[in-house]
């Protein structure tokens, strides 16, 4: 039956969901879900925060990595200072955007090039999922929403940190 979706209440419960595969991950393929979960969350939440005017977690890292490299920001144009960010964003989306599609939308890469790519899906997934969960925290919720719509899940998700370490992992690996 058709109806009318909130897209923020969905991204939450995908959200959810992202967390939930990476948690019950058995194999690679678990990370991917997660990833491509936890991507399609970034992906409605950017452009709301982007009307906003509040940066997204990969927009403010990707600038910091601007200006790590000794550029002054203020001094760029705004074409110069959206490719350098842009950029930066793709490689942060390095391995969803892999994982989304073959070639590129630009028509450089041929599909039947671009059939592998290096990533360690674990902590790619790791990594997304703390993204979107910052980035659906940064948006406005109206109470109304928050207690009516959200589930509990989510609540608790957005509410407790996240806090998968791979070098903890390694060291629990060690310990077996």
């Amino acid at each position: 039956m058709r109806k009318t979706h909130n897209k923020i209440a969905l991204a939450g419960e995908l959200l959810v969901e992202a967390a939930n595969e990476f948690w019950q991950a058995k194999s690679d393929v678990g990370y991917a879900k997660s990833i491509l979960l936890a991507g399609a969350v970034s992906l409605i939440t950017t452009p709301y925060l982007r009307e906003l005017g509040i940066d997204s977690m990969h927009e403010s890292l990707a600038k910091a990595a601007v200006q790590m490299d000794g550029t002054d920001i203020s001094q760029l144009t705004q074409k110069e200072l959206k490719d350098a960010v842009g950029r930066g964003i793709g490689y942060f989306r390095f391995t969803y955007n892999s994982l989304k599609h073959l070639g590129d939308v630009r028509g450089t890469i041929k599909p039947s090039d671009d059939l592998n790519f290096t990533a360690d899906l674990r902590e790619e997934a790791d990594w997304l999922i703390d993204a979107a969960i910052s980035d659906f925290s940064r948006l406005p919720h109206e109470q109304i929403i928050i207690n009516s719509v959200f589930s509990e899940e989510l609540l608790t998700l957005l509410q407790s940190p996240w806090n998968f370490s791979p070098l903890e992992d390694m060291e629990r690996a060690d310990d077996c």
